[in-house]
């Protein structure tokens, strides 16, 4: 199983825009910039995550990568709404940990069919995106 290296720093790159975007959107938050940065990061993992994650997980389906997109987007869509001051923010943010956690779970359950450093890649992703939306439910 061949990792993908150039897919891997793209899409890390994407999601430390994002993280970055979130902690921006907390330090000022009457700023729009982070709200719409987080859009596109969200559109970008909608869209293209299943092609992104090959990075990741050279071998895995197509489908699987694409819901794993789906849980990024989701995550960082919630972001997104709180940022913005947007309706459903409140709803989204209790939803994000959900999602989060799911994508944990798929994590696990694929774990021997990942390399190590995918394995090593999504966990810590997933727990990054699982704290910051706990963080955020409290703080809420």
């Amino acid at each position: 199983m061949k990792k993908n290296s150039a897919l891997t720093v793209i899409c890390t790159t994407i999601f430390l825009i994002g993280i970055i975007a979130i902690l921006l959107s907390n330090r000022n938050p009457e700023s729009m910039t982070p709200a719409w940065i987080l859009l596109a990061v969200s559109i970008v993992y909608l869209l293209s995550g299943w092609y992104l994650f090959r990075g990741y997980n050279p071998e895995g389906r197509p489908l699987l990568l694409f819901f794993t997109g789906y849980l990024y987007a989701s995550v960082f869509i919630t972001f997104t709404f709180r940022s913005a001051g947007w309706p459903l923010a409140g709803i989204f943010l209790y939803l994000a940990p959900v999602w989060a956690v799911a994508q944990l779970v798929i994590t696990v359950m694929i774990r021997k069919k990942l390399s190590k450093e995918g394995l090593i890649q999504f966990l810590t992703e997933g727990g990054i995106m699982l704290i910051l939306t706990i963080v955020h439910l409290f703080k809420n």
